[in-house]
């Protein structure tokens, strides 16, 4: 294996990343992987956690003598620019600028190029995929066809749930001050209301810096009809015990995708493709991020982009 560190200018920001491709010499397909929905580097690590997915998927692709690219986003890892302030629309192009990378790349123009997105990352994919007729094939981790702000929603009453089901003292101190703040899904919708009638890309809620261009930007995305353009053959994995995105999503995208479509539900995975035999919960993520990546997800990958080939 082969792995070189690359970075590339977009808008001002340099954009760092890492090229893995086999040793035994040029690879046939190039695949771009593309993070999901925070301050992620390359390999979909935060400050708060560890996933070590996209290197994991990397160098599962690569003993298939499959080439990719993954990158740090924007303000993460190494690459400079400001995460708080960019917008979904920011991202596209910056997936983008890498997938333009790959097309002149004297290495991979002449390969076939795939797009992987992970929650985000997906939708991104997506966009890509309909706009850019060199991509051969789509995969898409955790996605999701329901509008930003019902996730928001939703997402608030999963946490919510958690906290009433929450055993013991801890839980019952967490109910006592969650009644003294009031009604929280009222709050959150009023919260929404005034950053979607805001211009600015950042807000200050309680000393917290919100980026409020990508929830606007987000908000305004349409994931039906995003989809509903893509007319290339797609892959999607989805996981039951999702709690960010929603498994039943894959039979609306089977209804709006244009192109031939193949989908997984893995039973027990969760948004960060591990494997939870117990009740999904967002606070076993620490713990469920020391285990591997579900090696299923990989396979289905590897063996997806052989026959698409």
């Amino acid at each position: 294996m082969i792995e070189d560190n690359i970075s590339i200018d977009n808008e001002g920001h340099t954009l760092a990343g890492a090229l893995t491709r086999p040793n035994s010499g040029p690879a046939t397909q190039t695949v771009l992987l593309i993070g999901g929905s925070g301050p992620l580097d390359r390999n979909q690590n935060s400050s708060n956690l560890q996933l070590n997915l996209f290197n994991t998927l990397a160098e599962h692709l690569v003993q298939a003598g499959i080439a990719s690219v993954r990158y740090d986003k924007r303000g993460c890892g190494i690459s400079t620019g400001n995460i708080d302030a960019a917008g979904h629309t920011d991202l596209v192009e910056d997936a983008s600028r890498w997938l333009r990378y790959l097309q002149t790349h004297v290495d991979f123009k002449d390969t076939q190029l795939f797009v992987l997105g992970h929650g985000e990352g997906a939708l991104i994919g997506a966009q890509l995929a309909a706009r850019y007729p060199a991509i051969v094939g789509l995969i898409m981790l955790a996605p999701s066809t329901e509008n930003y702000a019902a996730v928001i929603e939703r997402q608030a009453q999963n946490a919510l749930q958690e906290i009433t089901d929450l055993p013991g003292l801890k839980g019952k101190l967490f109910r006592f001050f969650l009644r003294l703040g009031g009604d929280q899904i009222a709050k959150q919708k009023k919260l929404i209301a005034k950053i979607m009638k805001s211009s600015r890309a950042t807000m200050k809620i309680r000393k917290q810096t919100i980026n409020a261009k990508w929830i606007r930007e987000m908000i305004q995305q349409d994931p039906l009809a995003i989809h509903a353009q893509v007319n290339i053959p797609t892959l999607a994995i989805a996981g039951s015990k999702d709690l960010q995105s929603q498994a039943s999503d894959l039979q609306q995208l089977q209804s709006v995708l244009q192109g031939p479509f193949e989908s997984h539900v893995i039973p027990d995975m969760t948004h960060i493709m591990r494997i939870d035999p117990d009740a999904p919960s967002t606070r076993h993520y620490v713990r469920l991020a020391k285990q591997d990546m579900d090696e299923r997800v990989l396979t289905l990958i590897s063996d997806w982009i052989a026959r698409a080939a």
